[in-house]
């Protein structure tokens, strides 16, 4: 599922941001998105054991490096190579931190539940809520339907969903003053949930576009359904 998500979604934010990238980069970013799992795999089980973060990490910077000797070829400005390292970055990189979450964390399974079911619940919190109560806008050149009603309301339904999420799977949690780590760590979530939705926002304004694919009828691409989650799963 990581791997599918951050194959499409490097075609999609690649696809979108075409136009504002450097010449060639657009394949380039998608055979970087195609190597990362292989390429940690392959050193970190087959050759160089336990090498393989460091396999990534070289694999990322010659990615840089070829983008930095395209950008000068064609003379690119500052901005053109940030916005082609973007795809580099986003989503493959962020997909990257869940997938070795999955791969080396021995509390794996509780921190992808929750980074699966803080974000959900929250944008339902904050959709009803904003519904419900209106309001002042959040960001209204970013997402004209976000209001700070929601966004509270968004914090609150990742607070109830990090402390359930606790008392569901309390005899595998291992930490101090656990209730309130998970009430913080709600807050928190729910809040980055937030930005990494306006930031996908940021994008689409950007190209002018309203989803980045088409992959789900009626949802949008695989960034549009998963962009919080994204950054939730950094948290």
């Amino acid at each position: 599922l990581i791997y599918f998500m951050m194959v499409m979604g490097t075609f999609e934010i690649a696809r979108a941001t075409k136009e504002l990238t450097i010449k060639g980069s657009f394949i380039l970013s998608i055979v970087f998105s195609a190597l990362l799992i292989p390429t940690y795999y392959i050193f970190e089980h087959i050759l160089f054991v336990g090498h393989g973060k460091l396999a990534v990490i070289y694999l990322f910077a010659l990615m840089t490096i070829i983008n930095l000797v395209l950008a000068i070829i064609f003379n690119a400005q500052p901005i053109t190579f940030l916005w082609t390292m973007l795809s580099y970055v986003y989503p493959s990189l962020l997909l990257f931190v869940m997938f070795l979450t999955n791969a080396t964390s021995a509390h794996a399974f509780i921190m992808l539940i929750l980074a699966f079911v803080i974000s959900p619940i929250s944008d339902t919190f904050a959709y009803f809520v904003g519904t419900l109560i209106g309001g002042k806008k959040l960001c209204p050149r970013l997402s004209p339907k976000k209001t700070w009603s929601g966004a509270i309301g968004g914090t609150i339904g990742g607070i109830i969903s990090s402390i359930l999420v606790y008392f569901i799977f309390r005899p595998v949690v291992d930490a101090s003053s656990p209730v309130m780590f998970f009430l913080l760590l709600g807050v928190v979530a729910s809040i980055v949930n937030i930005f990494g939705d306006l930031f996908e926002s940021f994008i689409k304004r950007k190209v002018d576009i309203k989803d980045m694919g088409k992959i789900m009828p009626g949802h949008g691409g695989v960034l549009d359904r998963f962009d919080s989650i994204l950054a939730v799963s950094i948290v």
